[in-house]
């Protein structure tokens, strides 16, 4: 009888695990489909799911700048049935702007997929053609940077180039990259700052980026710390867990991301993109989400959008 209910038990247990590996993991993206996030998020899914070897369905969940969706990430059963791919938004500089249901301790980091770095922008037949003329220019006249909307790289990145540099800056802006370009075009803006997407698709030249080095792609392109000023600015996305999740759980989804972004469809859309791939593990993508938002956190608060 002892054996027979020992057994009852292993086969019990058994199937537990089985349905618990074959279980479909739901892929929460915080923004609605078609959008950025998403068309990476879409194309990182095959071989995200290919090397967990579970079905893996997108749900996109848009609203209040993907802090919406972000919450349903953070709120969800860590039983590894549920991911969020996310971007920096509502993981490093909405938390600092509005209120959040869930903070950075909510959330297990799975792994960073992307970092794409930002380009100082200004007019191609613009007068000044370089970051040092721009200071010289900024510290005697008014300087007009376009963003697309407070709060976004573009912003951030500006502002804290514009308080290093001791400029007389004037922040503008726009609903949109569109908008902002139609005015730098029509002369309302000098500056703008925004990825090589932007930089190859408009009448405008790259004074700088704002990496630690020189972008393969762009040899030409000094880097801001060339010009004197130490800034490290990209727009970055990557996958989380609820907190609390398994640590075996933890690292087979990590290994299954770096897998994943790895695959030639995914090479091939950041290509195409002008997107950066970065694998950075659990621990380092914690770490590095915690200093990107107190980095933001403090931007945001010398511009005056956080008390």
């Amino acid at each position: 009888m002892m054996k027979r209910t020992t057994l009852a038990l292993a086969l019990a247990l058994s199937t537990a695990a089985g349905a618990a590996s074959a279980q479909t993991v739901e892929m929460i993206v915080p923004f609605s489909a078609g959008g950025g996030t998403d068309t990476v998020a879409r194309v990182f899914e095959p071989g995200f799911s290919e090397a967990l070897g579970r079905t893996v369905v997108i749900r996109n969940i848009d609203g209040a700048s993907g802090t919406i969706g972000a919450a349903a990430a953070a709120n969800a059963a860590a039983d590894g049935s549920s991911v969020g791919y996310l971007p920096i938004g509502p993981l490093a500089i909405q938390p600092s702007l509005r209120e959040t249901s869930y903070g950075a301790d909510d959330f297990a980091y799975v792994c960073q997929t992307t970092s794409t770095p930002v380009f100082l922008l200004s007019k191609t037949d613009g007068e000044a053609g370089s970051v040092e003329d721009w200071v010289a220019r900024g510290k005697d006249s008014r300087v007009v940077y376009g963003s697309s909307g407070p709060g976004t790289i573009p912003h951030l990145a500006m502002a804290a180039f514009a308080s290093k540099a001791g400029l007389k800056a004037v922040h503008l802006p726009f609903n949109g990259t569109g908008p902002a370009m139609n005015a730098m075009a029509g002369g309302e803006i000098d500056l703008f700052v925004d990825t090589a997407t932007v930089l190859e698709n408009n009448d405008v030249k790259a004074l700088a980026v704002f990496a630690p080095e020189r972008l393969e792609a762009y040899p030409d392109v000094p880097t801001m710390k060339e010009a004197g000023y130490d800034l490290d600015f990209s727009v970055w996305q990557g996958l989380v867990a609820p907190a609390g999740v398994e640590g075996e759980t933890l690292a087979a989804y990590s290994e299954a991301c770096r897998k994943a972004i790895e695959t030639d469809r995914f090479k091939k859309l950041a290509q195409d993109t002008n997107t950066g791939i970065l694998y950075r593990g659990p621990e380092e993508f914690a770490a590095f989400v915690k200093r990107n938002a107190e980095q933001n956190r403090t931007i945001l608060k010398d511009a005056g959008l956080v008390q």
